[in-house]
């Protein structure tokens, strides 16, 4: 039986110096639309604040969301994605 899961990989600078970063799961689904239904909600925030930071947009689909800052990927960035498990 397929599942699908939601990822979640994202990362942020802070004034200090500091970074965080994480990936994790956002939910879990039985079929493709539901797990693209997960996606669109999860990302919701994330592509706001991308889009008013004026962060490049790599993909922005119902299967993926990624987006960071230009020249700046590693230290801010958000990647939602779908993956397929078994």
């Amino acid at each position: 039986m397929k599942h699908y899961v939601v990822l979640c990989d994202w990362a942020m600078s802070h004034n200090d110096g500091e970074v965080n970063r994480e990936c994790h799961v956002t939910g879990v689904a039985h079929t493709p639309e539901e797990a693209k239904e997960i996606l669109v909600k999860a990302a919701v925030d994330e592509r706001k604040y991308a889009y008013e930071h004026d962060w490049e947009i790599h993909e922005d689909s119902d299967m993926c969301f990624c987006a960071g800052e230009q020249g700046n990927y590693d230290n801010e960035h958000a990647h939602f994605y779908i993956q397929e498990v078994r």
